[in-house]
């Protein structure tokens, strides 16, 4: 299909109004203008104050009709009482998209707020153009110099992102700019009184630059189009679904949030089985799953080849997977004669399924890698999860040096398996300990590895996968 030419201006403008900047440079250094010109847009800016000439050094208007040029793009920062005069004064001006950061709509359950609502969907019908909002963040593109945070990461990725609350990606965001995660488009629209979930979520499935989506959401208004919508994008990239709401105090929550109806736990359900999307219950999970579907990529099967240290580990690894779904099959005879020839015979040793090689007093044994590449050569495998523990062992002399070269084993052999590898470096219980562990996970997410924090986490994340594929295969 070709792309809403008003949503390619909302994601790439050149030029934008800021109508509520204030008069007070300080505080508008901390606000939209002084985001957009710390960020590094690059498009014109243009302040709309009835008061004040100049914002930050640059030339302050009494309304956007006031501008001489034309203006792509708009954000709304003013009491929501103001914000229909200013949206009449937007469509008289020609401009294509306005994101209204105000928040005082139905969101609050008030009389006023309702009404407040209809009365702009009612003059946006005036006129062509598109709205992002109300209570919302609006529009993060870090090719553009588009933000809402200052500290998002200014690289660009191929995650995109469509969600309907505002503060869960001010908290996401970071967390997946650590994990190594980078976004093309993210997407903060509130209540949906116009562009909704549907319309976002399939410019980004025909969008080169996303690969991968993640959406968070509340309720849907056109949950038909939407289904087709998301099954239809899943044929070529995989969507990962926060619903929002969906327990009886969750559901409260959302209407008091963006005015939204949360649906049916039931309907929902059918949903994801007939979508194929991606589901998550919590915005840590959904940045774990992100880490799956751009690192790990496709998987045949269910089957689990474990490779740790220590029988416990194992064991409530093998049962944390059983209950996810996965199988953790025994290894062929043959293999396992093959990891006899490179397995001492020693205390936490084993040749069985979980292979208990790895991190010891030394750090990565020699036969490490091999014993990899034996695992995932055995054809009732589909996927290898290598679990490091180092802090185990450093008290034995076990250090940033050791820890990073294991890390490096773990890059290299991946590059050589057969099968798709994730790995686990589990964090400890002090400060030195967790930052060199940290350092590790990170130094293999740049390397493309799926790398996780937990055992639990990691096979969550697989379960998901293997249940995505299975889905896009059947297709």
């Amino acid at each position: 299909m070709v792309q809403d030419l008003n949503l390619n201006v909302a994601f790439d403008p050149k030029s934008i109004a800021v109508i509520g900047a204030s008069s007070d440079d300080n505080a508008e250094r901390k606000s939209w203008v002084g985001r957009l010109q710390e960020f590094g847009y690059t498009g014109k800016i243009y302040p709309i104050n009835l008061k004040a000439t100049m914002v930050l050094g640059l030339k302050a208007y009494p309304s956007v009709t006031a501008v001489p040029d034309p203006i792509d793009y708009a954000i709304i920062s003013i009491k929501s009482s103001l914000v229909p005069m200013a949206l009449r004064d937007c469509i008289a001006k020609g401009i294509k998209v306005v994101h209204i950061f105000a928040a005082g709509f139905a969101e609050t359950g008030m009389e006023e707020g309702k009404k407040l609502q209809q009365e702009v969907i009612s003059i946006i019908k005036e006129g062509k153009i598109r709205i992002i909002g109300p209570n919302c963040m609006g529009i993060y593109n870090p090719k553009t110099g588009l933000t809402f945070n200052v500290r998002f990461s200014r690289e660009s990725g191929e995650v995109g992102i469509v969600s309907q609350t505002g503060a869960g990606m001010m908290e996401l965001i970071p967390h997946a700019n650590a994990r190594g995660i980078r976004f093309s488009k993210v997407i903060s629209y509130g209540n949906a009184l116009d562009l909704n979930a549907s319309e976002f979520v399939e410019y980004l499935a025909n969008d080169k630059e996303t690969k991968y989506i993640f959406c968070y959401v509340e309720g849907v208004n056109d949950g038909f189009r939407f289904f087709n919508i998301v099954r239809d994008c899943n044929r070529t990239k995989p969507v990962i679904i926060l619903k929002g709401g969906l327990t009886e105090g969750g559901s409260g929550a959302v209407s008091s949030h963006t005015a939204s109806l949360a649906g049916s736990e039931l309907v929902w359900k059918a949903f994801f089985n007939q979508t194929g999307a991606i589901q998550v219950d919590t915005l840590n999970e959904a940045v774990e799953q992100i880490v799956a579907v751009e690192k790990l990529g496709e998987i045949k099967g269910r089957r689990i080849g474990i490779v740790a240290r220590g029988g416990g580990v194992g064991v409530v690894a093998t049962d944390t997977c059983e209950r996810a779904g996965l199988k953790v099959p025994a290894l062929t005879k043959e293999t396992r004669l093959e990891l006899a020839k490179i397995t001492p015979a020693e205390a936490g040793s084993s040749i069985r399924n979980p292979v208990e090689i790895g991190l010891g007093r030394f750090g990565v044994s020699e036969y490490y890698a091999k014993g990899l590449n034996l695992v995932a050569d055995d054809p009732n495998i589909d996927v290898v999860m290598a679990v490091l523990n180092p802090h185990v062992y450093t008290q034995e002399g076990v250090g940033a040096k050791e820890i990073d070269q294991s890390a490096q084993v773990l890059i290299d052999t991946a590059k050589t398996l057969s099968k798709p590898l994730v790995a686990v470096i589990t964090l400890g219980d002090s400060i030195d300990v967790i930052g060199m562990e940290l350092h590790a996970q990170e130094t293999m997410l740049k390397a493309g590895v799926p790398t996780f924090s937990t055992v639990e986490a990691a096979i969550l994340a697989i379960s998901k996968m293997a249940k995505y594929w299975e889905f896009r295969r059947s297709l």
